[in-house]
Parts: structure tokens; C-alpha cells; sequence
């Protein structure tokens, strides 16, 4: 077997520096970042729940203060707005915080309380919920950063700053002690995405079942599932594969995870360009390790090792991998990672030459 690609090293190594927010640091729903919905779509599907909600202004002007107070913080206003929705019983309340106190998200409510914060405005109310959301998902979340004056008089308590960057870490002690907090979240706004006809966060691959084909040509053309690779930007795996869960510049490149999906993929640009922007970065490097993705012959991760040498007789295997297919003058290769027996990734190194 060939030696690895100098950068198909670099692109995969584990990197010291991380592009800045909104991108999380661990896979999942970033808090921060902006709406996908509007406050129209929010009000519509409030509407359809059929339910008549106990706040003195109209729910869709309540939805335009998630979204401008979420815009002005960075955080995502549309998932703020799910949240409340779940906290306040679709804003029907019946606990001890009441629609007079204008807490859409049970700040300053516990188990053993016998009320919450109180927000002298609807505005204010919102305000705090994104305040201390901004808390919770920025590292670096500081009172002087605030967009608007500070409305959260427990900000401060949200320590270390930035521990819960994505949703799925709410709950278990991150803003509520429910352990399924986060599911029961997300689950509202997955209804709320379904009912504006939009595709369930992480995109329509991330929410699909099914094989993702990883398909390489003598001429060195990749796919990786719906991603052409070494020809298009990374917004095209954005937009096909959804959001990614990370993005960590490298000295090659900048390596893009989507833990969801089990793939991690390296981007290098051209000289001066920033290779984790959208628009700049090109693939160079590919380890899909998700249980869906598989070769054009059929050879999928977790298959058994005998598999790779049925389907694959000229393979060539030197400890743990096995060159799987080789296209020499357009230099793409690729290859399986063994461990204990089975494949557990499958690797696409797909150099500048490469289209």
C-alpha cells in the first residue's frame, strides 16, 4: 500500500485552534446562530394547536421579540421561542409562574420554589430567557457583551460561561434537572420546522434513513453521498449533509465534523482564503465512521473483515487499513480502517488535482 498523503494527516489531526461561535464545540443543535423559522411561521403553527394562550399580546408579536431579542444576541430566537412553548404549556401556564410575569422560560423556577422571576414587560422577559441562553452557549459570554442591558439577574450564575453549547446538553442540572429536557425541546420545534414544510434540523440527509454511497471514478470525480467532493465548496456539503457539528482549522486545512452522520471531512482553500468559510474550502480528505455510509460495491462500516476480501480481492491491507481502490493518475483513493475485526471507517483522500 502507498503512504498516506502528508495531507490527509494534517486535514484529520485533532487541531488546537477552533473557528469562533455560532459553530458548537460538540455535535448537536447549536443554541447559538439565527432562526430558521419567522415569527409568522411560529404564530401559524401555534395556531393549528387549537389552544387559547394566556398572554395579553398577540403570539406572533411575541415571536418578532424571540427573534429581533435572539438576532441582536446570536442566539437562534425560533428554538428560544420552542423552548417557551414547552416551559409555559404552550402559554397556558398552570404552574407557579403566571402570564402577569412575563417569563416565557421558568427563569428563577425550581422544584422547591414557590414562584419565578418577574419582567416588568414582555420585551424584558424575552430578553432575559436569550441573555441567559447566550450564557449557556457562548464561551464568551460576559455581562459587557451584552447586546441590551442586562434584563438575566441570574446570568452570573451560568458557570463556566458557554458550557452548554448545543441543545442537546440542556437539562440534567444545564437550565432544568428533567434529564430528557432537550429531547422535549427539540421535539417542539421539529413539529414547529414539520408544520412551515421546512426539513428537520440537521437537514434532509442528517433526518433520512437509508445507505449513504460513497462512490469514487478512475477519473478522480467523489461523491461522498449527496457531496461532490474536490469540486464544489463546503456549502454544498452544508447544504446537503446540514449543519455541521464543528469546525477546527488545521494547519492544512480546517476539518469539518458532522457527528450525527459519523463523517469528518477536510477542507483546504486556496492562499489567503479562510478554509472553514462556505464559499472557500475544498475537500482534500474524508472519514466516515456513521453506520450509513458504505462503498459502491456495498462495503459498509461495521461490516466484518472476511466482507473487504470478498468484495475487494485486490485489496492491499498494511496493519489496520486496506487500500480499497486506487485511481493512479488522478491520485484518489480509498480505503478501509479496521478494528477488532470489522470496518470501522471508510477513508476518501482526494488530492488538489482531483475534480
Amino acid at each position: 500500500m502507498r503512504a498516506w498523503p502528508h495531507a490527509l494527516a494534517a486535514l484529520l489531526a485533532v487541531p488546537a485552534v477552533a473557528v469562533a461561535a455560532p459553530v458548537p464545540q460538540a455535535g448537536g443543535t447549536p443554541v447559538m446562530g439565527e432562526s430558521r423559522l419567522t415569527p409568522e411561521q411560529m404564530a401559524a403553527w401555534f395556531g393549528s394547536l387549537g389552544v387559547t394562550p394566556r398572554i395579553p399580546i398577540p403570539v406572533v408579536n411575541l415571536a418578532r421579540l424571540f427573534v429581533q431579542e435572539g438576532d441582536l444576541q446570536g442566539v437562534r430566537g425560533d428554538l428560544a421561542f420552542a423552548q417557551s412553548m414547552l416551559e409555559t404549556g404552550n402559554l397556558r401556564y398552570g404552574g407557579i409562574v403566571t402570564p402577569a410575569d412575563n417569563n416565557y422560560s421558568g427563569l428563577g423556577a425550581c422544584d422547591r420554589c414557590s414562584d419565578g422571576n418577574r419582567f416588568p414587560s414582555a420585551r424584558l422577559g424575552v430578553r432575559a430567557q436569550i441573555q441567559h441562553l447566550w450564557a449557556y452557549g457562548d464561551p464568551a459570554a460576559r455581562v459587557e457583551g451584552l447586546a441590551r442591558p442586562l434584563a438575566d439577574i441570574r446570568f452570573a450564575l451560568v458557570q463556566p460561561p458557554g458550557k452548554a453549547p448545543t441543545w442537546e446538553q440542556m437539562g440534567a442540572g444545564n437550565w432544568a434537572t428533567d434529564r430528557d429536557y432537550a429531547r422535549k425541546v427539540l421535539g417542539v420545534y421539529a413539529r414547529m420546522l414539520a408544520h412551515a414544510g421546512l426539513a428537520p434540523e440537521g437537514g434532509p440527509v442528517g433526518a433520512a434513513a437509508g445507505p449513504l454511497p460513497i462512490l469514487v471514478s478512475r477519473t478522480g470525480a467523489v461523491r461522498l453521498g449527496p457531496v461532490r467532493a474536490a469540486s464544489r465548496p463546503l456549502a454544498d456539503a452544508v447544504a446537503t449533509l446540514g449543519s455541521p457539528g464543528e469546525r477546527l482549522r488545521t494547519a492544512a486545512g480546517c476539518l469539518v465534523r458532522w457527528p450525527a452522520l459519523g463523517a469528518a471531512i477536510g477542507y483546504a482553500a486556496s492562499a489567503g482564503a479562510d478554509p472553514c468559510a462556505d464559499d472557500a474550502g475544498r475537500a482534500r480528505a474524508a472519514v466516515l465512521s456513521g453506520s450509513r455510509w458504505r462503498t459502491g460495491r456495498g462495503l459498509a462500516v461495521g461490516d466484518p473483515e472476511a466482507r473487504v476480501g470478498e468484495l475487494y480481492p485486490r485489496a492491499r491491507r498494511r496493519g489496520g487499513v486496506v487500500e480499497l481502490f486506487a485511481a493512479p493518475r488522478a491520485r484518489v483513493r480509498l480505503s478501509a480502517r479496521l478494528s477488532d475485526g470489522r470496518v470501522a471507517a471508510l477513508v476518501v483522500a482526494v488530492p488538489p488535482a482531483a475534480a
